[in-house]
């Protein structure tokens, strides 16, 4: 009973807690770069109608807490994602700083578990959200090649939003650009 009355006031407490702020958003994915297109792929098929070259990575938010007076604390929460955006648990969350340090990444915090992080911020850890509103605080990050390229949400929206681009998905047959346009179908020319 007492374990049950915990769970209730921690999850009120994470839902009605304007002490909570998000920071910033960290979206993971690899692609060739836009700036340079080439016939590169993620997926190496005889057929040239069942290649890809675009795959979703991870998701992170940066997000603070304040108590009292308190200096703010910053967490990360980080969830990888399938390479088609869906989400890829175990999620996790761990103390971080300003800059978005992960040097405590393999040592997840006892201060906040992920389910409290996903009732604190329901609209963009839905799903999760890859393309958030407030365009502000997203950061698309392109790992190709071992190398980090930064987008913000109208540069991502406008390099990335076409058909050359098509995501790398086992589960469907359907090909689809990285916000979900169809492009075609596996195997049709």
């Amino acid at each position: 009973m007492i374990l049950a009355r915990n769970v209730v006031w921690r999850y009120l407490r994470a839902a009605n807690d304007p002490s909570y702020k998000i920071e910033g958003i960290r979206i993971f994915f690899s692609a060739p770069a836009p700036k340079e297109p080439s016939s590169e792929t993620l997926t190496i098929d005889k057929d040239v109608s069942m290649e890809a070259n675009f795959q979703w990575i991870s998701y992170q938010v940066l997000f603070s807490s304040t108590v009292g007076e308190e200096a703010p604390k910053y967490y990360i929460y980080d969830i990888g994602l399938d390479t088609d955006g869906t989400e890829k648990f175990p999620d996790k969350v761990f103390e971080s700083d300003s800059d978005w340090s992960g040097k405590n990444k393999n040592s997840p915090t006892r201060d906040i578990s992920p389910g409290e992080v996903r009732r604190l911020f329901p609209k963009v850890l839905k799903g999760p959200n890859l393309f958030p509103v407030k365009s502000g605080q997203t950061v698309y990050v392109n790992t190709t090649k071992g190398e980090e390229e930064t987008y913000s949400s109208e540069e991502f929206k406008k390099e990335f939003d076409n058909n050359f681009y098509i995501v790398l998905n086992s589960k469907t047959t359907r090909l689809e650009n990285p916000f979900g346009e169809p492009l075609g179908r596996k195997g049709v020319k």
